[in-house]
């Protein structure tokens, strides 16, 4: 177990930049976030789009089934039309709860790559201090 986990250390270690490269990684950092930001929008807009669309298709269907229930037929197809609206919410639920899933996620990479700029000035302040 120790030498694996020096070795994800190291690798881990490897991708932090240099502090003389400071400045080009925080451009980096920031164009990053702002591309998870967009795709983020995207992805709120895109699940409340689907998320209102199932409830309103599951209102038409719901409504369209139980317009004749006197006929033999409309029983079957209130049944089905019933199970289509239900597998059609539970869609809904998992794009929201996706969409909910990834904001957390940009959230964590935000606070993550604050703490990591935060860190990589107090050593570039450090080494230009001549404290090492």
């Amino acid at each position: 177990m120790e030498p694996n986990s020096e070795d994800m250390r190291n690798r881990l270690l490897s991708r932090l930049p240099r502090p003389e490269d400071l400045a080009e990684y925080r451009k980096e950092v920031s164009a990053l976030l702002e591309k998870n930001e967009k795709t983020l929008r995207r992805q709120k807009w895109y699940a409340g789009v689907i998320w209102f669309w199932v409830v309103g298709l599951g209102v038409a269907i719901m409504f369209l089934a139980n317009m004749h229930p006197e006929k033999p037929k409309a029983a079957w197809l209130a049944a089905s039309f019933g199970s289509f609206a239900c597998f059609m919410l539970i869609y809904g639920a998992a794009e929201l709860t996706k969409y909910f899933i990834n904001r957390t996620r940009v959230e964590l990479l935000k606070e993550t790559k604050q703490v990591q700029l935060q860190v990589l000035e107090l050593h570039d302040l450090l080494r230009k201090g001549g404290v090492s």
